[in-house]
């Protein structure tokens, strides 16, 4: 009898995506008792596995706040691997504003986005994360400006395991939308934004507004942790206790996605892929992303990226998104990463 596991992935750039749209989960699995299957067959109704990492026998790879939330909150999990993928991650304010810098922001009224049906609105996690980064390396702190709740209406089940064909074929708005409205008719003084959503919703701002800061440029490592930096790429842990040969062939097809989109002579067809996971354009990645984006899809158990993960949970715990931290180390699984990596000829990184 076959067993069938299930995947998950965010509409930013990802080896999931990757391997995904180049079949490699087909390909990779033909022949075995495993069948792979994307969790948005099984309807909207169990849409929010996705944040809550509930189903077994099931992989996500994504942004980081919702499987530490899903994992403070008692899911069986493991911890797979983690990528950083650095991506523009921007201060908004109006085009006509005098607001010239982010010292500027104290006593201004900073939109934190609410998403009532969201179940973990990473969406807020990662707009005060990065005003409050931005506050503090301009020597203010995060009580000296004003945050602003503002309603998103947006659909949020459209960002699990996208289908855009390309960005023409994107039908809702931009994921930032109604902040964005809210900046234009005065509502607040600036919103956050990051990756290549940021092009979808510059389409819509119809050249209205401004970036102010963009904290990928910012030098300190912890300035540049938000929602999707770093990604993180979890396992049930039925699959790492019953089947660890599944979780390493699902490991070793990630590497092979990645392994693929690294080669120079890819780049074109791999960044096209991208600007489909994000429904944006290839020339949008290039202007949203570091250029060596193509270099930084591989998981990894590195200490530098377990660094920041510990600053993206204290940030979670400190801001009451999630109720206890936990133990990182107890919550990895590096045996089967470290396994993959051995199988694919790749070397191990420290």
């Amino acid at each position: 009898m076959s067993r069938t596991i299930w995947y998950t992935r965010c509409p930013v750039p990802t080896a999931s995506g990757l391997a995904f749209q180049l079949k490699l989960f087909d390909s990779e699995f033909a022949g075995t008792d495993c069948e792979m299957r994307n969790i948005k067959e099984l309807g909207r109704e169990n849409a929010d596995t996705h944040f809550a990492h509930t189903l077994a026998d099931s992989f996500r790879e994504g942004g980081g706040s919702p499987p530490v939330w899903a994992r403070s909150r008692g899911a069986d999990t493991a911890l797979l691997g983690i990528s950083f993928v650095e991506e523009t991650l921007g201060l908004f304010v109006r085009k006509d504003d005098p607001i010239h810098s982010v010292r500027d922001l104290a006593g201004k009224r900073l939109a934190l986005p609410v998403w009532p049906k969201l179940i973990m609105n990473f969406f807020r996690f990662a707009a005060q994360k990065a005003f409050v980064s931005a506050l503090e390396l301009h020597g203010l702190r995060e009580d000296d400006a004003q945050f602003v709740d503002v309603v998103e209406t947006g659909d949020h089940y459209q960002l699990i395991n996208p289908g855009f064909a390309d960005a023409t074929a994107r039908q809702q708005p931009s994921y930032y939308h109604c902040q964005l409205r809210a900046l234009l008719e005065g509502k607040v003084d600036a919103f956050f934004a990051k990756g290549g959503e940021i092009a979808a919703m510059q389409r819509e701002s119809g050249g209205g507004i401004r970036m102010l800061y963009n904290l990928m440029d910012a030098e300190p490592l912890w300035a540049k942790v938000n929602n999707a930096t770093p990604r993180l790429l979890t396992v049930s842990r039925s699959l790492v206790r019953e089947r660890p040969d599944a979780v390493v062939r699902y490991a070793r097809t990630l590497l092979k996605a990645a392994t693929w989109a690294a080669q120079p002579e890819n780049k074109a067809e791999a960044t096209a892929a991208m600007a489909r996971e994000t429904g944006v354009t290839p020339a949008d990645i290039e202007t949203y992303y570091t250029p060596d984006i193509h270099q930084k899809l591989k998981p990894e158990l590195s200490a530098r990226l377990i660094e920041t993960l510990e600053i993206m949970k204290s940030f979670l715990h400190a801001h009451g998104y999630i109720e206890q931290n936990f133990s990182t180390r107890d919550w990895m699984a590096p045996e089967l990463l470290r396994e993959a990596y051995a199988a694919e000829g790749l070397a191990w990184i420290d």
